[in-house]
């Protein structure tokens, strides 16, 4: 019998957390599931762990040549037999009415369903919460960077956008949700309660902000270099990039990577000339005046000396 959902776990070295994970996929209140694990050539003892589950006739483990990331979820992928998919990384968890939920929103013309998640490890406590859909789906998915658990969305999509892209070191369901958008998604619907655990990982460094900031301007830049040639971009969609990328750079810049941070915002401006610098009025003149560079060195030396936000 075909299952209505598969969740889809990939795992790499998480022998101290895929148990949580699995755990809380199988807790589901709504039953009619499948648990896929791909463990992606692990060193450690995720496997030996996950033997537990081999009895369990709705968990399948399977053990495969390492990849990456990406390349274990599009494995995953082939491997689904439900309707919906939903995606869970080994360190993370469901609540147990997380399928229920978003199972109960889902109407003929409903294309995916998502839900806010809460933090546990550095931010414990906190919810990420996000904002409630309106206008054009493709600006909210560039606004907006929807985790890969949150989302239940139907399994043929998925497919039928070729799935994660496999040569990203981050961002990859930031790049999947906008190609999701533009192709697929017509109507979205996003349940304002956090279903979903994110684990923490501590000890954030600047170099992880500027891998994680500079795949988002190069899959941003990519985007609308492709919608620009298939004429798909209208000018809130310019604006939504534009915007974006400023911000981009703005961190850039604040992590030491200021050729990345001015690529950033050559590319913004030319894409939409009129896009207002995302800062406050003095900043905006500031850059007007002597370029985001030096007006961002000036507002880190502002607000280092003299306290200032």
């Amino acid at each position: 019998m075909t299952p209505r959902v598969s969740i889809l776990i990939p795992c790499y070295n998480a022998s101290a957390t895929v148990e949580r994970a699995v755990d809380s996929a199988l807790a589901q209140t709504f039953h009619d599931i499948e648990v896929i694990v791909a463990d992606d050539g692990s060193t450690d003892s995720s496997l030996v762990v996950l033997e537990r589950y081999r009895g369990d006739a709705r968990v399948s483990i399977h053990a495969e040549p390492h990849r990456g990331g990406n390349g274990t979820r599009n494995r995953l992928l082939e491997l689904a037999r439900g309707e919906f998919v939903q995606f869970l990384d080994a360190d993370d968890e469901l609540a147990p009415k997380k399928l229920e939920a978003c199972l109960a929103a889902f109407t003929e013309d409903v294309d995916v369903v998502f839900t806010d998640r809460e933090f546990h490890g550095g931010h414990a406590g906190q919810v990420g919460r996000y904002p409630e859909p309106t206008g054009d789906v493709v600006e909210y998915f560039i606004r907006n960077s929807v985790v890969t658990m949150l989302p239940v969305s139907r399994l043929a999509d998925v497919r039928a956008v070729g799935g994660f892209d496999a040569s990203l070191p981050c961002c990859q369901e930031y790049e999947l949700h906008l190609r999701l958008a533009l192709h697929r998604w017509r109507k979205i619907r996003h349940l304002p309660i956090p279903l979903c655990t994110y684990y923490v990982t501590p000890g954030s460094t600047s170099s992880n902000q500027v891998r994680l900031f500079a795949t988002r301007v190069a899959v941003l830049r990519r985007f609308a270099e492709e919608e620009l040639g298939a004429d798909g971009l209208t000018p809130g969609r310019r604006d939504v990039i534009a915007t974006d990328l400023m911000n981009c750079a703005r961190i850039l810049m604040r992590c030491g990577h200021e050729d990345g941070a001015l690529g950033a915002y050559a590319f913004a401006r030319r894409l939409s000339p009129a896009t207002p610098y995302p800062a406050k009025w003095p900043l905006r003149l500031a850059v007007r005046l002597v370029g985001p560079v030096r007006a961002e060195r000036a507002r880190t030396w502002l607000t280092s000396r003299l306290g200032l936000g």
